[in-house]
């Protein structure tokens, strides 16, 4: 499950990436895309209990000091041993990554984004079962905020925390509590790419 997402997240990283080499004019007028970007995050919360650990990848472009695009994501939050046998409880989504950065051109500046994911909650058994295991369709939204820090022109780095809303959790077969993956959730993500940020432009 994770690797899945993973691969989303890469897929959706090397797309933006070459879409983000086009400058063309937008929706909002007069704004351009002057960039893009695309990296991985790493991740942790917690969910049912237990400490969650995971990341993924995405990318986006960049119109001033606001971003667009798209992630992916996989996040696991240990093992459960139901009727003898053991299965992995992980979370996995992917979908829209949107975000700002202001005053981008400043050596540490604000950072906030917000992730809306379509994905699934698992208990997945272990290989040779033949168990199918449980599984919930959800949509997860991720609101963040934190400090991102310009490491050189092409390399950004941001810690950030933030609250994730699950829906859609019908509780795996009764194995988990409905509301048990709604909480904070805090990690770190890195940006390479072209930004664009100028000081006229920011202050």
């Amino acid at each position: 499950m994770r690797g899945k997402f993973f691969t989303m997240g890469l897929l959706v990283l090397v797309a933006s990436m070459l879409f983000a080499q086009r400058k063309e004019e937008t929706l909002f007028g007069k704004a351009r895309v002057s960039g893009g970007f695309g990296g991985p995050f790493m991740v942790q919360s917690r969910g049912d209990g237990s400490r969650g650990w995971g990341g993924g990848g995405g990318g986006g472009v960049v119109v001033g000091a606001f971003f667009l695009g798209g992630f992916g994501q996989g996040e696991s939050f240990g093992n459960r041993i139901i009727q003898g046998v053991e299965h992995e409880l992980s979370l996995g989504l992917g979908g829209l990554w949107m975000g700002v950065t202001y005053p981008t051109h400043k050596l540490v500046h604000p950072y906030g984004s917000l992730k809306l994911g379509w994905g699934s909650l698992s208990l997945s058994p272990r290989e040779g079962s033949n168990d199918n295991g449980f599984n919930d369709v959800i949509f997860a939204t991720i609101p963040e905020a934190g400090l991102e820090l310009n490491v050189v022109d092409w390399f950004r780095v941001a810690g950030h925390i933030g609250y994730r809303w699950v829906s859609g959790v019908d509780g795996l077969g009764g194995h988990v509590r409905a509301k048990a993956f709604d909480g904070a959730i805090w990690g770190i993500t890195l940006r390479f790419g072209s930004f664009s940020s100028t000081s006229t432009n920011d202050d």
